[in-house]
C-alpha cells in the first residue's frame, strides 16, 4: 500500500482516463459535504462529517466507493446494476460515474451521519424496532418507502412520482422532519436542499 499524503496526490499516482473519473467523484461529494474533512484513510480518500462518512478510491478495473454497508441496503434496488458487497459498490472504468446516485447516497450517509451525532448526545431511551414500510400510488407505483418506529415515520425517507422519479428525500425524527430534505426536479436531478429546524 502507497502512503499518500492528501487526495490530491492520490489520484495524481492514476491513469488519466482514471483521474478523471475519481475528480468527478470527489467533486460529486464535495457539492454535499463542502465542509466536510478529506483524509488518506487505509491508503483511500476518506471523508469525514461527524465521524467517518465515506471513503471511494481506483483499482485497475473500476472505481470503489465505500458508503458503508447501511447504504448499500437502503440503495440495494439502485444498484443492481452494479458489482456490490458488503459496505462496497464497483463502479466500472469504461462507463459514465451514475453522479445522481452517489450524491444520493452521499446525502443519506450525511442525514445517517447526523442521526448519530444527535443520538449521543440525547440520553439513552427505550429502544423501538424499526420495520421497513412502502406506500403505494393508486395504480400501485411506488409513492414512498422509509422506516416506522410503532406508527410514526423515523429514519430515511424517499418520496417519488408515479413514473418512479424521486421527488423528495431526508430524515424523519419519530414523525417529524429533520436536518436536511432533498427536492428534486422531474428529471431527479437536486433542485434545492432545505434545512429543517
Amino acid at each position: 500500500m502507497k502512503n499518500f499524503k492528501d487526495i490530491d496526490s492520490y489520484i495524481a499516482s492514476y491513469p488519466a482516463a482514471t483521474q478523471k473519473l475519481l475528480k468527478q467523484i470527489r467533486t460529486t461529494i464535495k457539492k454535499v459535504v463542502p465542509k466536510a474533512e478529506e483524509k488518506i484513510v487505509y491508503g483511500i480518500p476518506t471523508f469525514f462529517q461527524n465521524g467517518n462518512l465515506l471513503h471511494f478510491g481506483g483499482t485497475k478495473n473500476h472505481i470503489g466507493f465505500y458508503p458503508t454497508p447501511s447504504a448499500i441496503i437502503a440503495f440495494k434496488k439502485e444498484l443492481k446494476d452494479y458489482v456490490t458487497s458488503k459496505g462496497t459498490v464497483q463502479f466500472p472504468l469504461d462507463k459514465p460515474l451514475p453522479l445522481k446516485l452517489i450524491t444520493e447516497m452521499v446525502q443519506f450517509r450525511v442525514m445517517e451521519a447526523e442521526e448519530k451525532a444527535q443520538k449521543k448526545a440525547k440520553p439513552k431511551a427505550k429502544k423501538e424496532s424499526k420495520s421497513e414500510y412502502i406506500k403505494y400510488h393508486n395504480d400501485g407505483t411506488i409513492w414512498a418507502k422509509g422506516t416506522m418506529v410503532g406508527d410514526k415515520q423515523d429514519g430515511y425517507w424517499q418520496f417519488f412520482r408515479k413514473d418512479g422519479v424521486i421527488m423528495r428525500s431526508g430524515y424523519f425524527d419519530k414523525g417529524k422532519q429533520t436536518g436536511e430534505w432533498t427536492t428534486y426536479d422531474k428529471k431527479g436531478k437536486v433542485y434545492k436542499v432545505t434545512k429543517m429546524k
